[in-house]
């Protein structure tokens, strides 16, 4: 449970708030049991800086220190004593680990007055140790010596003994388990590092001074921080440092690193059962089971852990939990980084950054002709195509432009430079205005329509390249590409745009919805309310128009007048991948402007497409079916299940019921069936309703929708 995108600390292990709400529920701020608690200063990796947000909110005030690499505990407590050493001297500084449990949060606070107290006299760095009260091989214990103050001497520290080793303190005494908790004036703490670890102290005091300050966090400089070596702070200080003191706890402490540790400190059945989800046990007993998306039955076996979780099960005797480590290490050799059995953050991460994004911006791109391919062949070499589609080529620029944002920074040198130039040298037409339909294979035009799905395109990718910065031409292409709409493609009867500038029909929903997602993109990235109203239009002519109140859908073809078409089955069709869609664009909406009742028709398009839309064997989304939520499609394309997860997400920040659910199944969906094939970073694009991968090649359209899907998955933890 415990990794790299959600350490331990993250988990509700023992009650209903994770360790490190338990931890900073032990401190709270001002005086408590004759100890005052100043405002806690929360220090972390960077990487895990919205998780640690979202744990703190809510908890009062706090500093948040982001370590841009992890450099162990002895750079994080120099670079947290540099930050306080210029306070108040008789202010110190307790610091403590976030991942374990004290339950006597008052027999907590009484230790620290009393090592506060004899810091104070003595300027000692006092530790808390705990009593020990099993021979325990997986923790380091402190030999005390003379009395010091409220507590002793620390005569020396001892690493991790083996059995015989730890039984023979106990038997003994005089030894406490190291709990990493410690206290100690910042100015004491900083001749100590000045003295023993001076490389430490320079990178960790200059991280502090470079530091990026936005609000209540603390940005250390990246360069300084990680040059500093790599030590613990017990190896780098503790036993090397003079007057160091220990306190004796009276709490009861566990660092929970263990199946067996968690199921000592869990509710239990009348027959020693901890039982945490559904969970079926008959005959059994002094089990420990923690089901998630699972049901899980035991019959006729005690003393086991099980625990079913991410699509992974673990099953161990309760007396052998310390083989945990080893499976880890297997699993971390044989699986980590690969979707196709990690869906961790990290994993979906390493796949979008390493294989996906360099793959379209390597053979994705036509060095030949400019621009991009129009697709690839399930070998990954460029396809065979009678035309290149214009639309693909904004769709790249979006794609890489917003994946920058996410923190990919190994674009080829000039991807972006040489994309836009290509569309605006070669895809805008100089005689009457707007962007071109298609290209010939070469890159000529082919067909000059004016489409306005092409159009929305044009502006969405736009819209991110003036938010990121450096392309002072985007707004201007901007600005003229709404001019040639309001005046070529605008209906001023009816509302809405034609579907180009040939006058073909029938209309289409479709290219509305792409013009409320480039008039939200272009609103965020400057702030400015014309582009909201653009997109209220749109919503508006959603409501008028396009959905279908009684059947829960949304239309998509009509005759000139917005009149629904009904003269045939194809007209007819839904399509539950733009009912997500939809569903999450109107919810972007709705937190940007309040609109009355605009949620609730979100909420109606995401259970129709829920209930109806979705293939049984597989959980992958149709591409279409009937209004009524028969007749579903014997394809399922790629992108419904990109746009899938984004509703999922939208609604689970709503508290919807089974958005949760529908957000992990559709990852499963995706890298199951989709992303983590045929070639590395590429993807099948439809497969039938048994999951057979059906399709002949690799559209390169769709990374428009993988990157935004996996940027909003990744963003929303």
């Amino acid at each position: 449970m415990s990794r790299d995108d959600k350490p331990k600390q993250f988990h509700a292990l023992a009650g209903d708030a994770s360790l490190l709400r338990q931890t900073l529920a032990r401190m709270p701020q001002g005086i408590v049991d004759d100890v005052a608690f100043g405002a806690p200063c929360v220090i972390g990796s960077a990487a895990l800086a919205p998780l640690l947000e979202a744990e703190l909110a809510g908890t009062g005030d706090f500093r948040l220190v982001l370590e841009p690499a992890i450099r162990d505990t002895a750079a994080a407590i120099a670079a947290i004593t540099a930050l306080h050493e210029a306070g108040p001297g008789d202010d110190l500084l307790l610091v403590v680990p976030s991942d374990a449990l004290i339950e006597d949060h008052a027999a907590f606070r009484t230790a620290v007055a009393r090592a506060a107290r004899t810091a104070a006299a003595t300027d000692a760095i006092m530790l808390l140790g705990i009593a020990p009260t099993r021979p325990e091989t997986q923790y380091g214990y402190i030999e005390t010596g003379e009395p010091l103050g409220e507590g002793h001497a620390v005569r020396r520290f001892r690493e991790k003994p083996d059995a015989d080793t730890a039984r023979h303190y106990i038997h003994q005494g005089g030894f406490l388990w190291n709990a990493g908790m410690f206290l100690f004036r910042p100015g004491r703490m900083a001749e100590a590092f000045r003295k023993h670890q001076p490389q430490i102290w320079d990178c960790a005091s200059q991280a502090v001074r470079a530091a990026r300050i936005d609000g209540c966090r603390l940005w250390l400089d990246a360069p300084s921080f990680s040059a500093a070596e790599k030590l613990s702070v017990d190896y780098a200080i503790m036993e090397k440092a003079d007057n160091i003191g220990v306190v004796r706890a009276g709490f009861d402490w566990d660092d929970l690193g263990s199946w067996a540790q968690l199921h000592d400190h869990a509710p239990k059945d009348d027959k020693g059962n901890a039982l945490d989800g559904d969970i079926i046990a008959v005959d059994s007993a002094g089990n420990h089971i923690r089901a998630r998306d699972a049901i899980v039955a035991v019959a006729g076996v005690d003393d086991l852990v099980v625990v079913a979780e991410d699509n992974k099960v673990l099953v161990t005797r309760r007396d052998r939990t310390h083989l945990v480590k080893d499976v880890t290490a297997l699993f971390k050799e044989r699986f980590v980084g690969s979707v196709a059995h990690d869906r961790s953050e990290a994993a979906i991460r390493r796949w979008l950054f390493d294989a996906c994004l360099p793959f379209w911006a390597g053979p994705g791109i036509d060095d030949v002709h400019g621009g991009v391919h129009e697709g690839l062949g399930l070998d990954g070499a460029p396809g065979t195509y009678a035309s290149k589609r214009m639309r693909v080529l904004p769709r790249q620029i979006y794609s890489f432009v917003h994946a920058g944002a996410l923190g990919w920074n190994n674009a080829p040198g000039g991807l972006l430079e040489t994309l836009f130039e290509t569309l605006v040298s070669t895809a805008w037409d100089t005689t009457d205005g707007g962007w071109i339909h298609r290209f010939n294979p070469d890159g000529t035009v082919q067909d000059g329509r004016r489409d306005t799905y092409d159009q929305a395109f044009v502006l969405l990718a736009l819209a991110w390249l003036h938010k990121a910065g450096g392309f002072d031409d985007a707004r201007a292409w901007a600005d003229r590409t709404l001019d040639f709409m309001d005046a070529r493609l605008a209906d001023r009867r009816h509302g809405g745009f034609v579907e180009d500038t040939s006058g073909s029909a029938p209309r289409r929903a479709n290219p509305h919805m792409h013009m409320l997602e480039a008039m939200l993109a272009w609103y965020d990235a400057t702030g400015e309310t014309g582009f909201l109203d653009r997109a209220e239009a749109m919503v508006e002519l959603f409501d008028a128009r396009f959905f279908d109140a009684a059947a829960g859908t949304v239309r998509e073809f009509f005759a000139d007048d917005w009149t629904p078409l009904s003269d045939d089955p194809a007209h007819t069709a839904v399509e539950p991948g733009h009912h997500y869609e939809w569903a999450w664009l109107l919810l972007r909406f709705a937190d940007r402007r309040s609109r009355p009742g605009l949620e609730d028709k979100a909420r109606v398009l995401f259970a129709t497409a829920r209930a109806f839309g979705h293939h049984p064997a597989t959980g992958a989304v149709a591409d279409t079916m009937r209004p009524d939520g028969a007749g579903q499609s014997a394809t399922a394309r790629c992108w419904p299940q990109t746009e899938a997860l984004k509703a999922a997400i939208a609604l689970e920040k709503r508290g919807v019921s089974g958005a949760t659910a529908l957000r992990r199944q559709m990852i499963d969906v995706l890298f199951d069936h989709y992303l983590a094939q045929p070639v590395s970073g590429g993807w099948v694009d439809a497969i039938d309703p048994n999951g057979k991968p059906i399709a002949a090649d690799m559209p390169a359209s769709t990374l428009y929708h993988v990157v935004c899907a996996l940027a909003e998955h990744l963003q929303a933890d």
